[in-house]
């Protein structure tokens, strides 16, 4: 899912940065952006929340 959201988001940069969307068009793009990277920032927080507490359970020791 983390990928998708960021290889979306990544097109729309692209898009962006092409410069041939006209006004509107770029304005959803950048809109979709925000959505897209608030998502991707949750989901980060949400994996070193994982992470953490993982890391707590072995006091920071390393399993295989």
């Amino acid at each position: 899912m983390f990928e998708e959201l960021l290889k979306e988001l990544d097109e729309i940069v692209k898009e962006l940065e092409s410069g041939t969307l006209s006004l509107e068009e770029a304005i959803k793009k950048y809109q979709r952006g925000l959505e897209l990277s608030a998502l991707c920032k949750e989901k980060l927080l949400a994996a070193k929340e994982v992470i953490v507490q993982k890391m707590s359970e072995t006091d920071g020791k390393v399993s295989s």
